[in-house]
């Protein structure tokens, strides 16, 4: 219980975070973009684990996957054959346009809260 206490801390803090970049960063595309996207990938990891303790590697493989699939998706311009891209929500989440460089944020972010989970939570 203790340690789900702390991934909902994590999370909450990931997520303001978030906000916060939006909020002052959102005319510069590094911050936002890049440095917003492993913050992103952090957020899910920890979001997760609230709830399940999947094994570290497992559940890092599979935050992984599931952002490069969205950046595949966006690649395809799934928002714009759903037609949706008018709205925010779904652009927010889903995502408008593709960035291989969001690949080596993801990355980067999988490996940092795999890295953060495995040497300072579970110590």
């Amino acid at each position: 219980m203790k340690r789900r206490l702390l991934y909902l801390l994590l999370s909450v803090l990931c997520f303001i975070a978030c906000v916060l970049i939006v909020i002052f960063f959102s005319q510069n595309p590094f911050v936002r973009g890049f440095t917003g996207d492993i913050l992103v990938i952090l957020l899910i990891y920890f979001f997760v684990k609230i709830f399940h303790d999947f094994h570290p590697a497992k559940l890092a493989t599979y935050t992984l996957v599931f952002a490069f699939t969205t950046e595949f998706l966006q690649y395809l311009r799934l928002i714009r054959y759903l037609g949706l891209e008018q709205n925010l929500v779904a652009r927010i989440v889903i995502g408008s346009v593709f960035d291989p460089l969001d690949l080596i944020a993801y990355a980067i972010g999988t490996v940092l809260v795999y890295l953060i989970d495995v040497l300072l939570i579970r110590t």
